[in-house]
């Protein structure tokens, strides 16, 4: 299984597979209106926040929250779109619809690429966890699992390339 583990958590045999951040990201367009400018965090105030929300076992989860908490933040967006998908709220945001709360490496594309920018900097990058690799003892010896997590791991030496030039 590949599962999240928040900030500071462990899992006994997991495999370290990458690190997760977090920051607002948005539209090129969104962050150049010179009316509602982006400059420091406290802006995000004028403009709206596109929320991932998900609902766990121990309630509502919203990446908003954890990042605004993280850099100590306490501010009022000026609207709210909330969506239950994490590919919807980057559509959003490539439209110009609001900012949305990115990741690394979820987004690492959509920056290359210029769909989205991050308008604060690397100084509004939250480390936010990571995801590991976890396996049952008797599974690990399966030459089918070896060659998933061979597959896996250069996807994520690939990706990590691109990340650079993104980055």
């Amino acid at each position: 299984a590949i599962r999240w583990l928040a900030p500071g958590a462990a899992a006994a045999g997991a495999e370290h597979l990458f690190d997760i951040e977090i920051f607002p990201v948005c539209s090129p367009k969104l962050a150049r209106d010179r009316s509602r400018p982006l400059k420091c965090p406290s802006d995000l105030s004028q403009h709206v926040i596109l929320d991932f929300d998900t609902v766990t076992g121990r309630g509502t989860w919203s990446d908003w929250q954890q990042w605004l908490a993280g850099m100590k933040l306490d501010l009022t967006p000026a609207g709210n779109l909330r969506f239950s998908h994490f590919d919807q709220v980057t559509q959003a945001a490539i439209n110009g619809s609001g900012v949305a709360m990115g990741r690394i490496p979820h987004n690492v594309r959509h920056l290359r690429d210029g769909q989205l920018i991050a308008p604060f900097g690397s100084q509004a990058r939250l480390r936010f966890g990571c995801y590991v690799a976890v396996m049952a003892r008797r599974s690990a010896e399966r030459p089918i699992v070896g060659k998933f997590l061979a597959w896996l791991r250069d996807e994520i030496h690939s990706d990590r390339k691109i990340r650079t030039v993104a980055a």
